[in-house]
């Protein structure tokens, strides 16, 4: 009983710190079930003869007194030293090995579809079934988050069990943040039975819709489903500027600056992935600070022990940012690939 007592604890301190390290991602969530792929913006560079303000990295949050570390340390090492372990008890120490293998905000990337900054962006296709199981209401939008001036896209479908899509009247109207009805929508039928509803958000009034959540409820009466979806009307209020510059630090940490104008105070949040120059994933690293308005570098810094398990000399590409503001909701930006460059990097020049 002892040992399952462990077992249990080490499990739970371990689960607890993931957490802890990914905090930032924990303000939102989502359940994936079919990626659809994300309108990337293309940075631009219009700001001239601004002051810049360079940002320090953020400082690593304690996950864990040294007390409690210094427990799970011991605990780990007495599970490698008994030659006859248990599934559970190697599956343990390979997650605390790999917890404990790159600095705080950094993670690899096995497979450019789980790129973590990609799965921020991915929507979700929902299905629900009638009540007798024959038909089934299957929707979805284009994007998670949209600015102000852009269009949101609802796309919809009724299926039988035989997988033919049927056609119908479907009726929907859009939500606002306390579910108080703004407008309806009119579906159109886009071909095959697929219906296609437009909200150009940008025809709304600023009474109508802010920045915040909203949800469309679709509802079709001859087969009696109904069903609903959300997206996030974002007000950023940061971008990217275009400019970016790499170096290698004293630390062998790949470091990529990446110029940002901030539009009002508050704490801001960036994700970003790197690949080779042949698109092969590396590792996507992330971290938050406070930042005035105005012209910031803030410093991606990659890290080298994770560069050469990659086993990719570079040059290298900045492939995704997501940039944030820490409210809630989260204000996201629209996903950013920036395509940047660094110089050519031989793999010994990362330290482990």
């Amino acid at each position: 009983m002892p040992k399952i007592i462990i077992t249990l604890a080490i499990s739970a301190v371990l689960i607890t710190a993931y957490f802890v390290k990914n905090d930032i991602s924990l303000i939102e969530s989502h359940t994936p079930v079919k990626s659809l792929t994300a309108d990337a913006v293309a940075p631009t560079n219009y700001l001239k003869n601004i002051t810049t303000q360079t940002v320090a990295s953020a400082k690593p949050t304690s996950q864990a007194p040294k007390s409690e570390a210094r427990s799970i340390a011991d605990t780990i090492a007495r599970f490698k030293a008994n030659q006859d372990r248990t599934q559970l008890k190697d599956s343990l120490i390979n997650d605390h090995e790999n917890f404990k293998r790159y600095p705080e905000g950094n993670a690899a990337i096995a497979d450019a579809k789980r790129d973590p900054v990609l799965q921020r962006y991915e929507v979700d296709e929902r299905t629900t079934m009638n009540e007798d199981k024959s038909t089934g209401l299957t929707i979805w939008s284009d994007k998670k988050f949209y600015l102000k001036d852009e269009t949101v896209n609802i796309y919809a479908f009724i299926q039988n069990n035989e997988g033919k899509k049927l056609a119908v009247n479907l009726t929907a109207n859009l939500l606002g943040t306390n579910q108080q009805k703004i407008t309806p929508l009119t579906f159109d039928n886009a071909g095959n039975n697929l219906y296609q509803a437009r909200i150009p958000l940008a025809q709304l009034s600023s009474s109508q819709i802010t920045a915040g959540i909203y949800k469309v409820l679709i509802n079709n009466t001859e087969y009696k489903i109904t069903d609903a979806l959300t997206f996030t009307l974002t007000q950023p209020d940061i971008e990217l500027t275009g400019e970016y510059k790499d170096s290698i630090d004293n630390e062998g940490r790949l470091i990529i600056q990446a110029q940002v104008l901030a539009s009002t105070s508050s704490q801001y949040y960036i994700q970003a992935s790197l690949y080779s120059g042949t698109q092969v994933p590396i590792g996507v690293t992330q971290s938050s600070t406070q930042l005035n308005p105005g012209l910031h570098w803030l410093p991606l810094s990659f890290s080298g022990q994770m560069i050469k398990d990659a086993g990719e000399s570079g040059p290298y590409v900045l492939k995704n940012v997501s940039l944030a503001k820490v409210i809630m909701p989260m204000m996201r930006a629209p996903l950013i690939q920036p395509g940047f460059i660094t110089d050519s990097y031989a793999l010994d020049e990362f330290n482990r």
